[in-house]
């Protein structure tokens, strides 16, 4: 085992020798050749190399050449057989052709070469011929190119035919000159090329301007310089006919692009709609509707061809959107079958009201009928069950249980909003006394007030809220007014305050004050003129087309307590003899004696030294006078017509009617025109019974104009109240009616500022025989009135 150990041991070193020696040479190789350009290649067998040193042969790579493409023999082919394939070229791909290589820019850009482009130029269809100012190549780079002829930036589709440029609108910004810019001579506008600018003045290329007047004055023979400006003006129109033509062409290809790109557009909305027919969708894509048909789909108004790979890519979003389709549609039925139950619902409303009539409470409109819960749960009955007349007898039986219930409801949010408007953190300190809110206030402030105790000034205590019951008591009373800031603002006080002009120092409401009950049927808590967007499936209980409006749920968020209004009736009801913490409005329609003459608004005799006219109004039209009139006064003066006065009120239009008689003669014969003849007065209190709660309802109108509405449009030759037509609920407050024009000569002493019989000045207001209020109303309405528009 010994012998044979040694072996291996030196078989392991004979075999590591040669190893070393292949690594020494190899470094040292590396060394030697560092310098080289190239690596010598060391041979793997070390033993033959030391060997055979003579055997060792050099071998050189071959020189790295140009790799042979396949087009490359092109250029040795005949210029025959070159010049008929250029020919079938398009112009666009002639040009990019020329700009590839040296070679073929040197042969596509010789004279020789111009049938190449000119056949090019043939082969799209209309394109004018090229004009003689420009060579082919320059031709097709102006109309095909789509690079800015200045910095070279791409996808410029705007090109200016009749400047012959191609120009970004960054460049334009530089290049372009309008002519107002720069003196440049009336000739240079005809004898350089130029374009119609935005503001409509002509607009040129700055070099060729600079070239054009750089020129004119290098040439100094008088005769020259005119003969180089009318070949410049003949250059130049003739530009402006080609630039013609060239702009019908480029139009015309606009024209006939839009029309390939629409017809794969629908070629490939056909496909897809092959596709989802395939799947069973094609019932369904036919119930789509205009608005939401597939050519607006983002996938469907591709212009290009659907193949299989697309529609794989396409298919789940389009399936997807067809399930969208179906969800709509069967809403839209849903909608419409619920639409179809409100038109049996507003008939049986209908129904009721008119065998009402006259309406002595509150009415609920269609939106609010509907919205009774008994009546919304026949209305939202399963589609597969048919309503009718009789499936609504449950509601019949108990209308008038339900309507109740109504008002109660609606009565709680009045409530609610006197709370919210006359306690939510307010103070009695807040409401002095005699005020509307502190007459509602001082009902429950003596309960909780507390003395105060120990020295020091008295605290002000926070009133406790009262109940319901309470406060619907004292909405009864008279000092309670309310306004709708919807009616109440006019567009001229709000339009000349805003400017300042000073003409306009105060607001006056255009509506008369509210009361209660009354107040809950104003018309503003139930529609608005405003036009109803989102009813365009045609909603009957929504729809008021009379002027453009829509209905509304009830809602007394435009009402609001009006304080001022409050202390104005506060002093009309005292001037009646009567308590205003405890008279209702009531009690002061049922006086006998309720008209009272405006001491503010005296008219003093020219004659007599102690008589004077007074306007005379009814309590609710005295209010709505001070708050029109004197709206910054509270407690003017009022005398209460007696019995001992009543005889010496007089009508003033009963005074002219003579008159009116005679003008309505010459208005109906024609001899003067309709609008001098003002009628007489009526009261805009009637409605139609015909088209009660239906969306062509009328606003409130005269009764002479109702039964000419009731003749023409429902054929009533001879109406019957309360059956063609009635007397509306809230009428007349909130409307701007006609009161009749009385007056009183009153005996009394004239005041020292007052002049007497004789003593007029032209510039004094109470020239005109009214106190100073009245005399800005009055003017103010003669220019500004409730009809004034702008």
């Amino acid at each position: 085992m010994a012998p044979r150990k040694q072996t291996q041991l030196q078989t392991g070193a004979a075999a590591q020798a040669p190893a070393d020696n292949v690594k020494k040479r190899r470094v040292s190789t590396r060394v030697a050749n560092a310098s080289s350009k190239k690596r010598k290649r060391v041979s793997d067998k070390p033993d033959e190399a030391e060997n055979n040193p003579a055997d060792q042969v050099k071998v050189k790579r071959p020189k790295w050449s140009r790799v042979t493409g396949r087009l490359a023999g092109l250029m040795e082919m005949p210029m025959d057989i070159l010049f008929e394939i250029f020919g079938h070229l398009m112009p666009l791909d002639v040009l990019r052709l020329a700009r590839t290589t040296k070679q073929f820019r040197q042969l596509l850009m010789h004279r020789s070469s111009a049938s190449i482009w000119v056949a090019a130029r043939k082969n799209v269809p209309d394109l004018p011929d090229c004009p003689p100012y420009m060579s082919e190549p320059q031709f097709a780079n102006l109309v095909f190119d789509t690079h800015c002829h200045e910095c070279l930036s791409p996808n410029i589709r705007s090109v200016d035919f009749r400047i012959g440029r191609r120009i970004c609108s960054k460049c334009a910004k530089e290049c372009m000159v309008e002519g107002y810019s720069l003196y440049v001579g009336e000739s240079s506008y005809k004898a350089v090329p130029s374009k119609y600018g935005k503001r409509g003045r002509p607009s040129y290329y700055s070099k060729d301007l600079q070239e054009f007047q750089s020129k004119r004055a290098s040439i100094t023979d008088p005769q020259e310089r005119d003969k180089f400006v009318k070949e410049r003006q003949d250059l130049v129109s003739q530009m402006e006919r080609h630039g013609a033509l060239l702009e019908a062409w480029a139009t015309n290809q606009a024209k006939d692009r839009s029309e390939q790109l629409d017809d794969l557009r629908r070629e490939r909305k056909e496909a897809i709609i092959e596709k989802l027919t395939e799947l069973g969708w094609g019932p369904e894509i036919e119930q789509i509707p205009d608005r939401d048909d597939l050519s607006h789909h983002k996938l469907v108004k591709q212009p290009t061809r659907l193949t299989p790979r697309i529609w794989t890519n396409i298919r789940a979003e389009m399936v997807a959107y067809v399930e969208r389709m179906k969800v709509q549609r069967i809403e839209r039925e849903r909608k419409a079958l619920v639409i179809s139950r409100k038109r049996i619902a507003v008939s049986i409303l209908r129904a009721y009201k008119i065998s009402h009539l006259p309406m002595t409470d509150v009415m609920p409109e269609p939106v609010d009928f509907c919205a009774i819960s008994q009546v919304s749960d026949i209305l939202e009955l399963p589609t597969e069950t048919q309503v009718t007349e009789d499936t609504f007898a449950p509601v019949v039986e108990k209308m008038d249980e339900l309507i109740e219930e109504w008002r109660t409801q609606i009565l709680g949010s009045l409530v609610q909003k006197v709370k919210d408007s006359l306690y939510s953190h307010k103070s009695r300190v807040d409401h002095p006394s005699g005020t509307a809110d502190s007459t509602l206030m001082d009902n429950t402030a003596s309960s909780s007030s507390v003395d105060p105790i120990g020295k020091g000034k008295a605290k002000d205590v926070e009133p406790s809220i009262p109940d319901d019951s309470q406060i619907i008591q004292d909405l009864s009373l008279a000092t309670t007014v309310f306004n709708c800031k919807c009616c109440n603002p006019r567009f001229e006080d709000d339009f000349f305050g805003s400017l300042g002009f000073g003409l306009v120092s105060r607001r006056r409401p255009r509506s008369n004050p509210l009361f209660f009950p009354k107040v809950l049927g104003h018309h503003c808590l139930t529609k608005q003129h405003v036009y109803n967007w989102d009813n365009s499936g045609g909603d009957p209980t929504k729809q008021y087309n009379f002027p453009i409006g829509n209905r509304t749920q009830w809602s007394c968020n435009l009402l609001q307590v009006d304080e001022k209004a409050g202390k104005m009736a506060a002093n009309v009801v005292t001037t009646c003899g009567l308590d205003p913490e405890t008279t209702t409005a009531a009690e002061m329609d049922q006086l006998s004696h309720d008209e009272l003459a405006c001491l503010e608004c005296l008219e003093w005799s020219d004659e007599a030294w102690d008589q004077a006219n007074a306007p005379v109004f009814g309590w609710r039209a005295a209010i709505a006078h001070n708050c029109r009139s004197h709206p910054s006064k509270t407690d003017i003066e009022w005398k209460l017509i007696e019995d001992e006065l009543a005889s010496d009120v007089v009508d003033v239009d009963e005074e002219s009617r003579v008159n009116q008689a005679v003008l309505s003669y010459l208005v109906s014969h024609g001899l003067v025109p309709d609008d001098l003849y003002p009628g007489s007065p009526e009261e805009a209190v009637w409605l139609c019974t015909h088209c009660l709660d239906l969306p062509d309802d009328t606003e409130c109108t005269e009764l002479s104009k109702m039964k000419s509405h009731l003749n023409a449009m429902h054929s009533v030759s001879e109406p019957q109240e309360n059956q063609d037509y009635y007397k509306d609920y809230e009428a007349p407050q909130g409307r701007k009616a006609r009161t009749p024009h009385l007056k009183i000569t009153l005996t009394m002493d004239r005041p020292d500022n007052v002049p007497g019989p004789g003593e007029r000045r032209s510039f004094d207001p109470l020239c005109f025989g009214i106190s100073e209020d009245e005399f800005e109303d009055e003017y103010y309405d003669d220019y500004f009135g409730d009809d004034f528009f702008f």
